[in-house]
């Protein structure tokens, strides 16, 4: 088959997203493509200080307010938006965020708070009108899930997860490849996290705030392998251990340990193995596809083939990029055109369900189907 080279489709996705950004998005209450854009953020701890610096690389960005409940956190927010050149914004410690949602020339919201607040909170943006950049997963129940996505639809409101990848030529490009038969009838995924950098403590700790490992880590792989499958899953089967870590965290109830197998439709199944007890030269993490002519790694971007093809490997996408800021760009941009974002709200729900379905067969030690997802 024919491959589309890399300059082409870049030059295509710039032609369409050049285009796309002429449009005027004043009739539905959004902002003009060269206005100003005002920012809250809410949480600037260390995923949300990503995401400050970041936005603050992006032009017609302007942080207009900070909400963070630790003192320090938000100092540290409030310094670093005025050592970029801008005007120091507002900051508060409100922790329902009603502050931030009712702060003068506030357009767009971009949280990054523990996962147990994201409904309540993305609910709360969205009624308030305001265009929302909200951290995954999206939500940690069904109700939640389906609540969000309702709002979002019934709104006129831009509604982005932050599942970076989806914005990223590093894994765009392959996941066409895919799509396109590149590696013919799908057959397995793979998907590793030997991580030998932790354990995370606190919140990440606690189940009913982090959604376990299970949620708030192995979410990114399975949006990667829904978009790259084109469906969600149906079953699943694993097994996993929640106690290897509790002497250093009394409460401590998710599991740092778990495998297992899952089901696409079409016959397609995926092994994952999720792990903290990696030692350090064991440190790994991969997403992996495979199909009846090859496969491909998508963290790298190859494909290799079965020797029978006779065929070279290849790599597509480019090199690794800061796909968080190429986040924060196309959010931007969706935001002042009144555009689709790249992630949006059933795609964040598709994720987040593929987890929720893995946790339910650990705790059940038995085989779970989707309809049991709650």
């Amino acid at each position: 088959m024919t491959n589309l080279p890399r300059r082409s489709f870049l030059g295509a996705a710039a032609g369409a997203l050049s285009s796309t950004s002429l449009l005027s998005a004043n009739a539905v209450g959004g902002q003009g493509a060269n206005e100003t854009l005002g920012v809250g953020v809410i949480g600037v701890g260390n995923r949300g200080s990503t995401l400050l610096k970041n936005l603050l690389q992006i032009p017609g960005v302007a942080i207009r307010a900070i909400c963070d409940v630790d003192p320090q956190h938000l100092e540290r927010g409030l310094r670093t938006v005025e050592e970029s050149g801008q005007k120091r914004p507002s900051g508060s410690t409100d922790g329902t965020w009603k502050e931030i949602l009712k702060q003068e020339g506030v357009d767009a919201i971009v949280g990054a708070i523990p996962c147990d607040l994201h409904g309540r909170c993305y609910l709360d943006v969205i009624a308030a009108g305001k265009d929302l950049y909200g951290e995954k997963p999206m939500c940690l129940t069904r109700a939640d899930l389906d609540a969000v996505v309702k709002a979002a639809r019934e709104s006129k409101q831009i509604v982005q997860i932050g599942h970076q990848r989806r914005a990223d030529p590093h894994f765009i490009e392959p996941i066409a490849a895919v799509h396109r038969g590149e590696i013919g009838d799908l057959v397995e995924g793979r998907i590793l996290w030997s991580n030998s950098w932790g354990p995370l403590y606190g919140w990440f700790g606690q189940r009913k705030r982090s959604g376990d490992w299970i949620v708030e880590q192995a979410v990114h792989n399975w949006d990667v392998l829904n978009w790259a499958v084109n469906a969600s899953p149906v079953r699943a089967m694993a097994m996993g251990r929640d106690d290897l870590f509790r002497e250093k965290q009394a409460d401590r109830d998710v599991h740092d340990y778990y495998s297992g197998v899952v089901e696409y439709p079409g016959n397609v199944f995926v092994n994952i193995i999720h792990s903290w007890v990696a030692p350090s030269k064991f440190n790994e993490e991969f997403t992996r596809l495979i199909g009846k002519k090859g496969g491909v790694d998508f963290n790298s971007g190859t494909f290799s083939y079965r020797p029978d093809l006779k065929k070279a490997d290849q790599q597509l996408g480019g090199p690794v990029t800061n796909n968080t800021l190429l986040a924060l760009k196309a959010f931007v941009n969706s935001v002042k055109t009144r555009s689709e974002p790249v992630c949006t709200v059933e795609q964040g729900r598709a994720a987040v369900l593929a987890c929720l379905l893995v946790r339910a067969s650990v705790d059940a030690k038995a085989a779970v189907v989707m309809d049991q997802v709650s």
